[in-house]
């Protein structure tokens, strides 16, 4: 992941205003790409972070690389 595609994920998740599950996609992937502050999250991980299930986190991640953040 970018660091231009980090930011506006992160500005995602500061407006507040989208969707529920959009916000929390945005999570996902922000946990499961850490970047310069260290190794991304495992999915089980990030499914106790957000109160998702683990196959969630895997969809979630498999749809960013087959599409990116469309």
């Amino acid at each position: 992941m970018t660091e231009p595609e980090r930011a506006q994920l992160r500005t995602l998740i500061g407006q507040g205003t989208a969707p529920a599950r959009l916000l929390t996609h945005a999570r996902i992937l922000l946990k499961a790409n850490q970047g310069e502050g260290g190794p991304g999250w495992t999915d089980t991980a990030i499914a106790g972070a957000v109160e998702v299930h683990p196959a969630t986190v895997g969809r979630v991640r498999r749809g960013f690389v087959e599409g990116g953040l469309d």
